[in-house]
């Protein structure tokens, strides 16, 4: 690695998706933040959201109560992500200008590729893309990646991974020293 360049530490945080939980992510959610937005395309994108928690080796089940929909889900976080944007929209722009968009940074992740629901995974993501397409959700979203579970396509993960580190890169609270407490 060249002197100029700096390891890249991240934390990962894995937010519950159960309505239960949803006053309290305000609290947690940043614009100093890229944020991974994960969905199952072995579940129908237009199919009814089956929400679950888990309890051991067990799931359990929960009411979905307003009958979201599994991509109406997915777009209930983007517009949570879009809440937490700072006050003037903070546009990022790569060197090179072939990545651009409005901070915070979202990449999509369809997984389950191997086995998608309906058709083909980049089918599926390029239906979430037409939706997210049709609002101002659009300028945060950088890429959207479908990944094999099965490690049949690491090159997949490994694109992801890429695509990640780059984003990293070009945000300008990178390197800055922060206190721990």
């Amino acid at each position: 690695m060249p002197e100029d360049e700096k390891d890249i530490y991240s934390v990962l945080w894995d937010f519950a998706g159960q309505h239960l939980y949803y006053a309290s992510h305000s609290v947690f959610l940043s614009s100093r933040a890229l944020y991974i937005l994960v969905c199952n395309l072995s579940k129908g994108l237009n199919d009814e959201a089956e929400p679950c928690y888990r309890q051991g080796m067990t799931n359990k089940k929960l009411v979905n109560r307003n009958k979201e929909t599994n991509l109406e889900n997915l777009l209930s976080w983007l517009v949570s992500v879009r809440r937490v944007r700072p006050k003037v929209n903070e546009v990022v722009t790569s060197s090179n200008g072939q990545l651009n968009y409005v901070r915070p940074p979202v990449i999509i992740v369809g997984t389950n590729a191997d086995h998608p629901a309906s058709g083909d995974a980049n089918e599926m993501l390029e239906c979430v893309q037409r939706r997210v397409d049709d609002n101002e959700l659009r300028e945060h979203v950088i890429s959207e990646f479908a990944v094999d579970n099965k490690g049949k396509q690491p090159d997949d993960r490994e694109a992801l991974r890429e695509k990640i580190l780059e984003v990293l890169k070009m945000e300008p609270y990178m390197g800055e020293e922060r206190p721990i407490r």
